[in-house]
């Protein structure tokens, strides 16, 4: 499959769910973003695609001659299938996403953005259907507050380690990071899990009982 119909496959197919479970299986027990981080319309929260980190540094005065570093550089490099990752903002200073970085993003196809700080302009992102997480909100810009000082290199966000390319899939369940040396196994253990959980569901709903199923197909 092209990434393109990868991604259209998890979407229509997994969850972010199945998919912790199976990276809990192979010993990746932290990759589930913090829950503080919250999809800020619920009707418009499923995306996948591919970690483009923004390295914040908060800061208490202007920088006059670039007072938003390297941020702009960064939001006219996203392309196709990208997510925009913020790392943590510890002190909620400020709001660095907003409609305009919203507008910018979806120009450039990219799927979503991952904001473990505040954000603003909030009706207005639900009106353009741009999906975003986010920890608070807040009206400040980031102007004199915190600066990007780098991009596409590896940051945290949401108390998970998040290296540039690595696999987003976000529902109303949360956000769940795939690093890249394990997600064609992950996505394969999850296509299964999900097909054993499909039919375990049905037999449920037949009148078995959850430890019949259990020990029939192992999921729960």
């Amino acid at each position: 499959m092209t990434d393109h119909e990868k991604y259209k496959w998890i979407k229509e197919n997994l969850y972010v769910p199945v998919v912790c479970d199976i990276l809990d299986q192979l010993g990746y027990r932290h990759q589930a973003m913090h829950q503080r981080l919250r999809p800020l319309d619920e009707n418009c929260c499923v995306f996948v695609g591919r970690a483009r980190t923004f390295r914040w540094l908060e800061t208490d005065y202007v920088v006059q001659e670039n007072p938003y570093g390297r941020e702009i550089e960064a939001m006219d490099s996203l392309g196709e299938n990208d997510v925009a990752v913020h790392s943590t903002d510890s002190g909620g200073t400020n709001a660095p996403w907003g409609e305009l970085m919203s507008t910018a993003a979806m120009m450039r196809k990219a799927v979503g953005c991952v904001c473990d700080s505040q954000i603003r302009d909030c009706i207005r992102i639900r009106k353009m259907g741009f999906p975003v997480f986010y920890t608070g909100i807040r009206p400040l810009d980031s102007k004199g507050r915190g600066l990007v000082v780098d991009y596409d290199v590896p940051v945290r966000c949401g108390d998970v380690l998040v290296n540039p390319g690595d696999l987003i899939f976000a529902d109303f369940d949360g956000v769940v990071v795939i690093p890249k040396e394990v997600e064609e196994n992950v996505l394969d253990l999850a296509k299964q899990k999900a097909a054993m959980e499909n039919v375990s569901r049905k037999e449920l709903l037949e009148g078995r009982t959850l430890r019949e199923v259990y020990d029939k197909y192992g999921a729960l």
